[in-house]
């Protein structure tokens, strides 16, 4: 942290994909809500921080947007990954945008109020029929839905 502090890096730890352990005889420990406060209490420094990945974080609790006020008040949330699932840890499936089990617009809203700037992008999305799954999560069409519906969502958001 010291290095990163001098050089003006913030670090951001991503969650165990999934919230899980052990997989496949691995320990494993950011994967709970706690954990993640643990680690910024360890390490106080302005470089220590969290990418929010919001596929993961949903599957640690059940209210996602207070997770998001949480971590926001510390100034600690420093990349977002905008995404949802449907499911538990042991078995989930990432969905779009607006079929998730997440309230998405909820969360935008708890972004806008603790002022979040930093980088908020989609991540994993479902194929779409008549794209490639080359690049499983990363469809080109799946990405460009997810995109616009985030923008849908920032929009009205920040218009209030």
């Amino acid at each position: 942290m010291p290095v990163a502090e001098e050089a003006g890096v913030k670090m951001a730890m991503h969650p165990d994909d999934p919230p899980l352990s052990p997989i496949r005889g691995l320990g494993r420990i950011m994967r709970s809500v706690e954990n993640f406060q643990r680690l910024i209490d360890l390490v106080p420094s302005p470089a220590n921080g969290i990418c929010l990945c919001q596929g993961n974080f949903t599957l640690m609790t059940e209210d996602l947007p207070e997770v998001i006020r949480h971590f926001g008040a510390q100034d600690r949330i420093y990349f977002v990954h905008f995404r949802d699932v449907k499911g538990v840890p042991e078995k989930f499936n990432e969905t779009f945008h607006d079929n998730g089990k997440t309230d998405m617009l909820a969360c935008m809203e708890a972004y806008r109020e603790i002022g979040f700037n930093g980088v908020l992008r989609p991540d994993h999305v479902p194929t779409m029929a008549g794209d490639s799954n080359e690049d499983a999560g990363y469809s080109s069409i799946g990405r460009l839905y997810a995109i616009g519906y985030i923008r849908g969502l920032r929009q009205a958001v920040y218009a209030a």
